[in-house]
């Protein structure tokens, strides 16, 4: 990925004589990141603009080894992973100031073409394609979908009770939400993303779509 650091006063890292205010930095990395995504390439706006030390040097590029994870900031490992290829990305608030990044081309082989997961589908009134007999409201489905969250990722769970238990989407209360495999683009953007992202084993944080809610597990 490529990152672009725009710092404040205080930010960690930053020059001592930077006296840019956080929201400063934060209106300078939204212009930043507008100009990226109308065509200017962000590896030049690296050289004018970024205040990451050493950023000149390599037009802003980091290696996401996701093996190692822990080499990053958190918001910026899972930015990245969320974003498709060649995609810019909003400012993200991390340690350094507000970060702005495009995830690059994946190598030949280095990310999957197919995976396979299992979801719970909670859905609410007002979403674009709701479940026959859905009476939440918004509110209420994304406080039903944190709490299956925290349940499915307890050392103890039991994902296909959990899905039994709750799933909305028709058939699903079967088959255990298993939607088997597919490829990048057969699901919804934001399920696509999500479900990429995983490891294998992994479980997401909540995710919105317009069927609903959903909280993923990726198996394979």
């Amino acid at each position: 990925m490529r990152v672009l650091v725009v710092a404040y006063q205080g930010a960690r890292g930053a020059a001592p004589e930077q006296k840019r205010t956080p929201a400063q930095a934060l209106e300078r990395a939204r212009m930043l990141s507008e100009l990226a995504r109308g065509g200017e390439h962000l590896a030049e706006l690296v050289l004018s603009y970024s205040d990451r030390p050493g950023a000149g040097d390599d037009h802003g590029m980091l290696q996401l080894h996701t093996a190692a994870p822990e080499a990053f900031d958190v918001k910026l490992v899972q930015a990245a992973l969320a974003l498709p290829p060649r995609r810019v990305s909003d400012p993200i608030a991390v340690p350094e100031g507000y970060a702005v990044l495009e995830r690059l081309s994946d190598p030949a082989g280095s990310a999957p073409q197919r995976i396979a997961a299992k979801h719970i589908l909670i859905s609410y009134l007002g979403s674009e394609h709701k479940m026959a007999g859905a009476t939440r409201s918004e509110t209420e489905a994304r406080a039903l979908a944190e709490q299956i969250v925290k349940q499915a990722k307890a050392p103890d769970a039991n994902w296909d009770a959990l899905a039994a238990q709750y799933t909305e989407e028709p058939g699903g209360k079967e088959r255990a939400g298993d939607l088997g495999s597919f490829g990048h683009g057969q699901m919804v953007p934001a399920f696509d993303r999500a479900a990429f992202a995983l490891p294998v084993g992994g479980i997401s944080d909540v995710v919105q779509s317009p069927f609903g809610f959903h909280v993923i597990k990726r198996y394979q």
